[in-house]
């Protein structure tokens, strides 16, 4: 029994120093830019291994907003700076779809072909899967929310992630001072 416990608390002190004990997947919402009348928002993944398994895939997820205060404008899948994290060999032949499941329900889903050794040899631990774009309709608070549907690693096999909501704030400027703006935009080239 001693020996038994021993080898027990042995096991998870090697695994809490290797870091995998702990280590959790997570997707996020990252806003990228807002004005006062758009939003574009990345769904960051983190928490993969860094050019290891465990890597992404194929996700299903549905975005849950507002449809009061957020339009759906479009999507572009990739990562802005890495490109796409699931198509590292850029042949463009994946699966992939950003529709509107209903109103405030946006599905996104993409599948890779590139082979699992690809994607766990050449596929970062964190990346953007996809950034959204959405016209604010009026001014006030929503929520953004994630609801992961599917997630699924380079074999095929189910991850278990975590998602967390974030709050955007559209705080358009009234047309007075839009008026009053370009009036001293106007003013400032005159004097130029």
């Amino acid at each position: 029994m001693k020996n038994r416990f021993s080898l027990t608390l042995l096991t998870a002190w090697l695994l809490s120093i290797s870091g995998t004990a702990g280590a959790a997947i997570e997707l996020s919402l990252v806003p990228i830019t807002q004005t006062a009348s758009s939003l574009s928002v990345g769904v960051s993944i983190s928490g993969l291994g860094n050019a290891a398994a465990p890597s992404l895939g194929a996700y299903d997820l549905d975005l849950v907003f507002d449809g009061d205060h957020l339009a759906y404008v479009g999507a572009v899948f990739g990562d802005p700076v890495l490109g796409k994290a699931l198509d590292l060999l850029d042949l463009g032949l994946n699966p992939s779809a950003a529709a509107l499941a209903g109103a405030g329900r946006l599905n996104l889903f993409e599948l890779s072909l590139d082979s699992a050794a690809t994607l766990n040899q050449l596929q970062a631990d964190s990346f953007i899967l996809a950034v959204l774009n959405f016209d604010f309709l009026m001014a006030g608070s929503s929520q953004l929310s994630l609801n992961i549907n599917a997630l699924g690693d380079a074999n095929g096999d189910p991850l278990q992630a975590a998602a967390t909501p974030i709050a955007v704030t559209s705080v358009p400027l009234p047309p007075a001072f839009a008026l009053m703006a370009a009036g001293l935009g106007l003013l400032y080239r005159r004097r130029a």
